[in-house]
């Protein structure tokens, strides 16, 4: 996997991460909204193509965007609709990928990285990030990437290596001192080296690297 295609796979991790928090206030929002309406409650929410929901049903669900307009007290509650937003432009761009009607919107994107070239995952990395950036801004959430003490970068030896929090398993590693790939021949031994990439890696990777951690 290149640099690009991992980056563009942990702006995706952090976009869920973030999404999660926000639908988590926009649902409060709703809960609030509902307060002696039983019916609707009952009834759930209604969409043509997603069907029946008692609750948000995911990223993928539009249905979302109307009902926490609808039902927030005195107008759209200002989570909510930026949830909404969100949701919208990630559909948008989820349109043109494989994937089965009504998949959630980011993890049809997500899946389709891979493959992708390597302009396309680059442009999807400054999206998803531009999208994080946006939510975490709004909720005041903190940055995902927490500091690995200890650890040196393996190309500029500086100790500012991050690791992404909330990917699973072997997660994406970064170097924040804006240190770049100068292609082959670098000493980063990041897979895919690629002239003026920002250095991320596996964290896998980093651990048997010179300079690397132990």
């Amino acid at each position: 996997m290149t640099p690009h295609h991992l980056a563009a796979t942990a702006a995706g991790y952090c976009l869920a991460d973030s999404l999660a928090a926000l639908e988590m206030w926009a649902m409060e929002a709703v809960r609030e909204a509902l307060v002696g309406t039983s019916s609707i409650r009952d009834n759930g929410l209604r969409s043509p193509i997603w069907g029946g929901r008692h609750a948000l049903g995911g990223h993928g669900d539009p249905t979302a965007t109307t009902a926490l307009g609808a039902w927030a007290p005195g107008g759209p509650n200002p989570h909510a609709a930026l949830l909404g937003d969100i949701l919208r432009q990630l559909d948008q761009a989820a349109g043109h990928l494989p994937g089965a009607p009504g998949m959630d919107p980011l993890t049809r994107i997500r899946q389709a990285i891979p493959a992708m070239s390597v302009l396309a995952a680059t442009r999807t990395a400054e999206a998803l990030e531009h999208l994080d950036g946006t939510v975490r801004r709004r909720l005041g959430a903190p940055s995902p990437w927490r500091h690995l003490s200890g650890r040196e970068c393996p190309a500029c030896q500086g100790r500012l290596l991050f690791e992404l929090a909330c990917a699973p398993g072997d997660r994406p590693v970064v170097c924040r001192d804006d240190c770049r790939c100068v292609g082959p021949g670098c000493g980063c031994g990041m897979p895919g080296a690629v002239e003026g990439a920002p250095h991320i890696w596996r964290r896998a990777d980093v651990i048997g690297a010179v300079g690397g951690v132990r």
